[in-house]
């Protein structure tokens, strides 16, 4: 895989909408095995090795693999166990009043993930077809990947139109991607569909940049990207480990237009 990274979280989208780092370990600085195998630790205590920072209000982990080529690339496989804390300790009763607080928090967490991405999906209506670089700091306390520099907005495209957004140079970094989403910040269906576009399958021009068309049907062009039957979404693009991201462009042209090109 091109990036694995874990991270240790406290808060929660039920409560505030805020997830902030507490501890934080990405492959660069994983300590590995000759063989491939690798262990961490996470908790408040340091530790030698791979060690991942807790503290009391940490309730989360967060692990990420990134693939350049998922049918290539083999995941890393994982488990976790807790080596400290008495084994024979039983676990509190499942009373009823510990029950519905566990359903409540639930319930918030569904309703307040589902609001916070509405949001933001709306908020992107300032800039439509436009890729500005999102609040970084927005994208940290939602819980991003300090590695991590996003563009967030929004797409809407008739049959006739395509969105070509344009990379001058594409700055050196871990890994990059450009990804196609629905009004609910979800992938569209990447299965049978290409809506996702990275360093691995992109093709750059002469000069090391590189220009990315979405549109409905395909323009016979490189790195084109389905809408996927959706007249309209979100977007989004990550530079991972770029020391100076570069900024995309973006324009919406009639489909014809680029087919007399090609």
């Amino acid at each position: 895989m091109a990036y694995l990274s874990f991270g240790t979280q406290k808060g929660g989208y039920e409560t505030d909408g805020r997830m902030i780092q507490t501890g934080f370990l990405d492959s660069n600085r994983l300590a590995v095995a000759p063989d491939g195998s690798f262990e961490l630790f996470l908790g408040a205590r340091p530790h030698d090795g791979n060690w991942v920072p807790m503290e009391p209000a940490t309730n989360a982990l967060v692990v990420r693999q990134t693939f350049l080529d998922r049918k290539a690339e083999a995941p890393a496989e994982l488990s976790i166990e807790r080596i400290d804390g008495d084994p024979k300790a039983v676990p509190p009763v499942l009373g009823a009043e510990r029950l519905q607080a566990g359903l409540m928090r639930a319930a918030g967490f569904v309703e307040s993930t589902a609001r916070i991405f509405a949001d933001w999906a709306q908020g992107y209506g300032g800039h439509v077809n436009a890729l500005p670089p999102a609040d970084q700091a927005v994208c940290q306390a939602a819980g991003g990947d300090p590695n991590i520099f996003y563009y967030h907005s929004c797409w809407a495209l008739a049959d006739d139109e395509a969105l070509v957004v344009e990379v001058d140079r594409v700055p050196a970094c871990e890994f990059w991607n450009f990804q196609i989403n629905n009004y609910w910040m979800e992938s569209l269906d990447y299965r049978y569909h290409d809506i996702c576009l990275n360093k691995h399958r992109a093709r750059l021009d002469a000069n090391g940049g590189v220009t990315v068309i979405l549109s409905a049907r395909d323009p016979g062009l490189p790195n084109w990207l389905e809408t996927a039957g959706h007249h309209n979404g979100t977007m989004c693009w990550r530079w991972v480990g770029a020391a100076q991201p570069v900024h995309p462009r973006t324009r919406v042209v009639k489909l014809e237009s680029l087919r007399e090109t090609a």
